[in-house]
């Protein structure tokens, strides 16, 4: 599976990019966020491209790998306009997720029958323990394993949760 990533709506939802300006610069931010986006998904086997808004960019450059996340930049567009291009173009939309909080972009998926992830969905998943989330967000539902309790969490849970028990009747 490939997730297709708007980065910079991921790298905003993660904290990596406020409003205003950025604090040593643009590249190091992007660097420091393609940096903490390899090391996080290094065991995992899904493939990671990202793709960032380059509407001033200086020139086109052609897409590269960065520590083994496929990185490209939308010259004189957006990364809007990118993804629904790249997503235009895929031959097995069905192998794709979207990250985004975008709707445009949300909805350029899911026309194209991708999977699609809010950037908090893919981050969870991202940073989940590999065996509490063996399944890759966007995988069908009847395939995803469903983490099991053992009867004294169950009974904890049902507790908390659970109405208080009636008040008996005032004589």
């Amino acid at each position: 599976m490939t997730f297709l990533i708007d980065g910079y709506n991921l790298m905003h939802a993660v904290g990596m990019l406020g409003v205003g300006p950025v604090a040593g610069g643009l590249e190091r931010a992007r660097n420091k966020f393609l940096d903490w986006l390899a090391a996080a998904s290094g065991k995992k086997p899904e493939k990671l491209r990202v793709v960032f808004d380059a509407e001033k960019g200086r020139g086109p450059s052609p897409e590269a790998e960065y520590r083994g996340v496929r990185v490209r930049f939308a010259y004189r567009r957006t990364a809007d306009d990118d993804i629904e291009e790249l997503l235009a173009g895929e031959r097995q939309p069905a192998r794709v997720t979207v990250v985004s909080n975008d709707t445009r972009v949300q909805d350029a998926g899911r026309h194209r029958g991708t999977a699609v992830n809010t950037c908090e969905e893919f981050v969870d998943w991202l940073i989940a323990d590999a065996k509490k989330s063996p399944t890759a967000p966007g995988t069908p539902d009847d395939q995803k394993q469903e983490p099991t309790s053992t009867p004294d969490e169950m009974a904890a849970w049902l507790a908390a949760f659970s109405p208080p028990p009636p008040k008996p009747p005032k004589p």
